[in-house]
């Protein structure tokens, strides 16, 4: 495959995790309803989706603007706490891409670190929080790894889905200390954090539509 992700690539997993949010929505909808309002898959299908349709009929190779345009259509479409997060971050990673028609490995460390630098400052979260940071934060080192020993972006991308997984799987044993479910306080232990999860399906699907 190329090495390098050009605004197609782009707009075509911003489709596949549209899809893959639907199909997650009422999982999500279940996990978010044990500690929050139980609407997170909801919005994340209505947000995703709107961001997709809405790049799909832009011609427009730059692909810090087809992530500022996301960041328009996100912060309209999905209006919830995770919404307001991920508006954040896309806003973020596309003022990071700007003038670029073409992502490198080294550009899609750079992407994903802006994103979760977003996540953690206006969230104001920190890795071990119970949150969307949980996945995300793993998943930006597990890239950075595989730049540093010069791996392709699909290995990268694998290796990725595969940290946020599994720090998505360790939310299990953390306790919430943010938002509502910090009201459930010990209580919050024992349930997968619905954000962590977020991050779990967006990196997958990346890489699973980059490999297909």
């Amino acid at each position: 495959m190329a090495e390098t992700l050009g605004a197609e690539d782009i707009k075509r997993v911003f489709n596949r995790i549209a899809e893959r949010m639907e199909e997650e929505k009422d999982h999500l909808c279940k996990l978010d309803g044990a500690l929050g309002d139980g609407d997170i898959g909801l919005t994340m299908a209505k947000g995703f989706r709107a961001v997709a349709d809405a790049l799909s009929s832009l011609e427009q190779p730059d692909i810090g603007q087809l992530l500022l345009k996301s960041t328009q259509v996100m912060g309209e479409k999905a209006a919830s706490t995770m919404g307001t997060l991920l508006t954040t971050a896309l806003l973020r990673a596309g003022k990071a891409m700007q003038g670029k028609t073409e992502l490198t490995l080294a550009d899609l460390h750079a992407l994903t670190e802006a994103m979760a630098n977003g996540l953690g400052e206006r969230g104001k979260a920190k890795l071990g929080d119970k949150t969307i940071l949980d996945a995300f934060v793993p998943a930006v080192e597990a890239i950075a790894a595989a730049l540093s020993r010069q791996a392709s972006i699909s290995e990268a991308l694998h290796a990725a889905a595969e940290a946020a997984e599994a720090g998505m799987e360790l939310t299990i044993g953390l306790q919430s200390r943010h938002g509502r479910a910090a009201r459930y306080l010990e209580k919050s232990i024992g349930h997968q954090d619905p954000g962590a999860t977020v991050a779990a399906i967006f990196f997958r699907t990346i890489a699973e539509t980059v490999l297909s």
